[in-house]
């Protein structure tokens, strides 16, 4: 298959047109870190599912757009589109989603806080009754846990070794064990 300019030309348009729709697709990840807060080990592995999957597609490309044939003007219109969406468009779309996602969070914890306050109110009411009712409880504990201490006696050290015991008894001459 020959390539005239004509069919390069087209085919750089092409490859930036892709980095354009790669930089689009990082934003996705972009605004999902901003969304859930991510932490460095789930940014590093979004990062390489990133460039694995958009590795892959563009091989995919340049396999359909030169039948097999893999030109550097390909991979440098890609990275092109990609700077390009990154430094515009990219760009607008961060700050909105920034701006859309606050917003969200906001209005989320708005929404709690009017449906916990009817709890938090009730709760502040019931504290005093509940305070009096844990103190007669543990007074109420008190006493069977005072009766259950008193029951337990000291106990002797046991001994394990039968012919040494007789051996003690035996040379005290008194009869009793030894201990």
């Amino acid at each position: 298959m020959e390539l005239t300019n004509d069919n390069q030309l087209y085919n750089l348009f092409l490859s930036c047109g892709l980095g354009f729709l790669l930089g689009a697709y990082y934003d996705v990840f972009r605004v999902c870190r901003l969304a859930l807060r991510s932490g460095k080990r789930s940014v590093f592995f979004q990062d390489v599912f990133f460039f694995a999957s958009s590795a892959v597609i563009t091989f995919l490309f340049a396999l359909t757009v030169t039948a097999g044939q893999l030109r550097l003007y390909l991979f440098l219109g890609s990275g092109a589109g990609f700077a390009a969406y990154y430094f515009t468009l990219g760009r607008v779309v961060m700050k909105f989603a920034g701006a859309v996602i606050q917003t969200v969070l906001r209005l989320w914890h708005l929404l709690w806080t009017a449906l916990l306050f009817p709890f938090r109110w009730l709760g502040r009411l019931l504290a005093p009754l509940l305070a009096k009712g844990e103190a007669s409880a543990r007074r109420l504990a008190e006493k069977p846990l005072s009766f259950l201490k008193k029951g337990l006696k000291h106990a002797l050290p046991l001994l394990y070794n039968r012919f040494k015991m007789q051996k003690e008894t035996d040379e005290r001459g008194d009869g009793r064990p030894g201990l």
